[in-house]
């Protein structure tokens, strides 16, 4: 009952090395080419680890890179950090990846019926923030942030979408739609959070 107090619980989900979770990064990068799906490639061994440590980089580039902006506009007078920056990019970034899994394995499970574990919906959501990571780099121009966050949304968007397809595929057209309208809508919904928020 209190397994989830240790160590050993989590450790299957940080089972994974380095090669693996840069195949899986570029796999996301990449995704347009033939090849397996990606839920062919993490159900046999979905991790944690990928998805936190590629949100963690995100927000720390994001905190970053917005600051780097803000600093270029004012040319450094009369410029103090503000760590709210971290804070909410933070919360963001995480309650983003925790909702957005939490939200694809309740419409998946109860609604199509299409069982899928909430890891594996965590490594779509976590492994498609990867083409975020060089969009907050591209942030510190102010001319490209829209196009560079614009293409991040539609690039991750296609990837979670294309990745859960095979699965659900068989069902009606129309429930594949509102499922995938679902998926890029609270993406979009953290883009303009993003650029709005921590690049205004």
């Amino acid at each position: 009952m209190c397994a989830c107090l240790s160590v050993e619980y989590y450790r299957p989900f940080f089972d994974i090395n380095t090669d693996e979770v840069v195949a899986r990064i570029r796999y996301a990068l990449v995704f347009c080419g033939t090849g397996s799906p990606f839920l062919d490639v993490v159900r046999e061994k979905p991790d944690a680890y990928g998805p936190w440590w590629i949100s963690t980089t995100l927000v720390f580039l994001i905190a970053v890179t917005s600051h780097l902006k803000t600093l270029m506009q004012f040319s450094g007078q009369h410029y103090r950090y503000d760590f709210k920056v971290v804070t909410f990019a933070a919360m963001t970034v995480y309650t983003y990846l925790g909702f957005a899994a939490l939200a694809i394995w309740l419409a998946l499970n109860y609604w199509l019926k299409t069982p899928l574990t909430i890891l594996q919906c965590a490594c779509v959501v976590g492994y498609s923030l990867s083409v975020y990571v060089p969009a907050s780099i591209l942030c510190v121009f102010s001319i490209i942030s829209w196009p560079a966050l614009l293409a991040a949304w539609v690039l991750s968007s296609l990837f979670a979408v294309k990745s859960i397809l095979p699965i659900i595929e068989h069902h009606e057209k129309q429930m594949v739609a509102i499922f995938a309208g679902g998926l890029v809508s609270i993406n979009c919904g953290l883009m303009l959070i993003i650029k709005l928020e921590l690049y205004s």
